[in-house]
């Protein structure tokens, strides 16, 4: 025990003094506590994809992820993975890095096998990798690394010298010049993870880096601790880029020539070596009490990690569960039930009715059992009670009976809201709407938004609940507003509820900096032709939009300028082939800086403009 007790100590002194700070018996003393609790404590790794989150333990993967259509799909894999040699000092941050790469490409090819991706979809990698009979993750890593090496030639390698030495004339000292240059490398890399913020594709990435590190921060906790933060210095993206910036300014600065034979060994040596200083610089801050030490990798850290949603939230629920079922459930019981037994008569009673979707299947079952649906992966029997209740649920479905009517409440945007045949329950693609909405919310200080046409108040509640802003939500009936006004309670949210028609109850110098709708869009002789579960269980005074769809979008264009303030934004919700028309109506009527987002099945669903006062 003694034994074990110095080699701590020993270990705790030697982190310090890699990094220059000056140490006695008392500060290692007081860092040893620290350094126990720390000692061997990365037992998961957490990895981010573009459409997903990888998890490693030692004995597997598990690869969640959301494709196209919003579906969330996970999958498992055995793996060994050895995670004691990750709490060795000097070499652990070589194998971090490399193992690091070699999971990534690992988790990103189980991510394609779950995404079911229609061949119209499929993009030119997919194409690429077919013809050579390859995995499309190979064509992907060899065309990045391709473009990395023609990109590094030129804006770190050509770029740098040339602004030196031709544009400034400069020539002065050797290794004052090297310094600049090593300098001017390090700034493009910045630069240029800068602009990869920008890029929605890389957006999703960090937002699922931000998800990976919340996992991280809560802890051995199998839930997701609402005050983790989204950031965490040895999170494997965060180490890379550090990782690379030191090892790119280091090669610059030491600019070793020898022979050229070997002045590539050198440089190898000197990135594995920085590799090394990097780990345990962020190690040393992972363990560090003061929080402004602590942070201090930040300044680099926000390019590539970004706050997440609901959604990238719940697919790293997912991975957390999953990795906690070996310990927390057993073999089948006897009188219980087994999911594929279930899932089979589901099957036959649901196969009548076109209109079901695969999510209808989680949809049921998570409701019964009352557990979030992502957690419907993990349940392995039920009870005979359970299977009776799935199944009369399920019939009523095949009938063309939505899950909202079943169940008389629906899952929008991580909340649990009350609908009935007063409201229209809300859909997935309407979570993109409050999505960009937030977004333009982070912008404004203390903004007033307005929800025209709020139904069952999800849009208004939503907002409400995810930012600080006045929230007013109007609407002509009076059920659907009583809905609204319980769920709000349920929530815990203050939303000034208005029966209005639109803006008619509404002061005439009234102003808003947001107004957001999605109003009925259905044209009257189409409503008939709609589904059984539209027609029958949804308001028609939710669903008639007019003769053409658009008598709404006409009249909340034409009046909200008068209550939206300067720089005012206007959001819509669209029916499907409606965009340009819309888009047409906001032109005429001074809107600007338009633009369209589509949903998840690429369709044309989300429209905002900007009004100048």
């Amino acid at each position: 025990m003694q034994i074990a007790n110095k080699k701590r100590t020993l270990n705790a002194f030697f982190f310090i003094k890699t990094n220059k700070i000056k140490t006695n018996f008392t500060l290692t003393k007081r860092l040893k506590p620290i350094y126990k609790v720390n000692n061997h404590s990365m037992k998961k790794i957490f990895l981010p994809v573009g459409s997903g989150i990888g998890c490693f333990d030692q004995t597997k993967m598990i690869v969640a992820i959301v494709n196209n259509y919003g579906n969330k799909k996970v999958g498992r894999e055995k793996v060994k993975t050895n995670f004691k040699l990750l709490d060795i000092p000097i070499i652990r941050g070589v194998i971090y890095f490399f193992v690091g790469i070699a999971y990534l490409c690992k988790v990103y090819s189980k991510g394609l096998t779950l995404d079911n991706i229609e061949e119209k979809d499929k993009n030119i990698t997919y194409k690429i990798a077919k013809k050579f009979n390859i995995a499309s993750v190979y064509v992907m890593f060899f065309a990045s690394l391709i473009f990395g090496l023609l990109y590094g030639l030129f804006a770190i390698g050509v770029l740098p010298s040339f602004l030196l030495k031709t544009t400034w004339g400069f020539n002065g000292n050797y290794y004052l010049s090297t310094f600049i240059i090593a300098l001017l490398r390090v700034a493009i890399l910045y630069l240029t993870f800068l602009c990869f913020r920008f890029m929605p594709f890389m957006q999703e990435l960090f937002r699922f880096n931000g998800a990976c590190n919340k996992a991280v921060n809560s802890g051995e906790n199998k839930k997701l601790s609402a005050e983790a933060s989204i950031y965490h210095p040895l999170n494997f993206l965060n180490f890379a880029f550090f990782a690379l910036l030191f090892s790119v300014f280091m090669v610059s600065f030491l600019s070793v020539q020898v022979l050229w034979e070997i002045d590539w060994l050198i440089n190898l040596a000197i990135f594995i070596l920085c590799l090394s200083l990097t780990y345990e610089m962020l190690y040393v801050l992972s363990i560090v009490k003061q929080n402004w030490i602590k942070d201090l990798h930040i300044a680099f850290a926000w390019l590539y990690t970004m706050t997440p949603t609901v959604t990238h939230l719940e697919i790293v629920k997912v991975t957390m569960l999953e990795q906690s079922y070996d310990k927390d459930v057993k073999e089948v019981e006897k009188d219980r039930v087994p999911m594929s037994a279930l899932l089979a008569e589901m099957q036959t009673k649901l196969s009548s009715n076109e209109r079901v979707e695969e999510s209808d299947y989680d949809w049921l079952i998570a409701n019964v059992l009352n557990i979030n649906r992502s957690e419907v992966k993990l349940v392995r029997s039920i009870t005979a009670k359970e299977y009776r209740d799935i199944l009369r649920a399920t019939a009523r479905r095949s009938k063309g009976e939505p899950i909202s009517s079943i169940f008389g409440y629906v899952d929008f945007y991580g909340l649990r809201l009350d609908v009935n045949k007063k409201v229209l329950s809300p859909r997935m693609e309407t979570e993109i709407l409050v999505e960009e909405v937030l977004k333009e919310i982070t912008k404004r200080k203390n903004p007033e938004v307005c929800d025209l046409c709020t139904g069952s108040g999800a849009i208004a509640i939503a907002i409400a609940k995810n930012s600080n802003v006045k929230m007013t939500a109007i609407d002509i009936s009076r059920p659907a507003l009583q809905t609204a006004e319980n769920n709000a309670k349920k929530q815990d949210v203050k939303v000034d509820f208005i029966c209005s028609d639109l803006f008619a109850g509404l002061k005439k110098n009234k102003k808003f900096d947001i107004i957001v709708s999605n109003p009925p869009y259905i044209k009257s002789g189409d409503i008939e032709k709609l589904d059984i579960e539209v027609k029958k269980f949804d308001p028609k005074l939710a669903l008639d939009g007019g003769n053409d769809g658009l008598d709404f979008y006409k009249k909340i264009i034409e009046n909200s300028k008068k209550h939206l303030a300067k720089n005012g934004m206007l959001y819509f919700e669209l029916g499907i082939g409606q965009a340009e028309e819309v888009k047409a109506l906001m032109k005429d009527a001074g809107f600007s800086d338009i633009e369209i987002i589509k949903d998840y099945n690429k369709i044309e669903r989300i429209i905002y403009g900007r009004v100048r006062n």
